[in-house]
């Protein structure tokens, strides 16, 4: 037998679902559905806006400054370098790249993805470790 209590917290749970008033979600940042991952934003924005100075296939005198060996030519490569890539191209002090590179909103979209898609796949690398 149900208690009353549980039938009555049930029943305003349906109602507010009725009348467009259920709880917002959690707000965790992870807007995208499906989520933001290499295949469907990363690859295309680490292509149009890093590869051109971060490339293991660019001798240094291409490089424009960026350091040998800082390269984002893969998935592992962006991983390896998640927390600096963010640090550097993302937020206020955005200086990546340093000709201009992503718009606002496409900055934003970089900053979910590596929070939400990158950081789930490093965490999910380390447990496996």
């Amino acid at each position: 037998m149900r208690s009353s209590g549980s039938g009555l917290i049930g029943l305003i749970g349906l109602i507010g679902l009725m009348a467009g008033c259920a709880p917002e979600p959690e707000d965790t940042g992870c807007a995208h559905d499906p989520p933001l991952s290499w295949e469907n934003f990363g690859h295309g924005i680490v292509t149009r806006h890093c590869l051109g100075c971060h490339s293991a296939l660019l001798p240094a005198s291409k490089r424009e400054g960026a350091p040998v060996g800082i390269d984002f030519d893969t998935y592992g490569d962006v991983l390896s370098r998640a927390d600096r890539i963010a640090a550097r191209s993302t937020g206020e002090g955005a200086s990546m790249p340093p000709g201009g590179g992503p718009t606002e909103p496409e900055r934003l979209l970089l900053a979910e993805w590596l929070q939400c898609g990158v950081a789930a796949d490093r965490a999910r690398l380390e447990e496996q470790e």
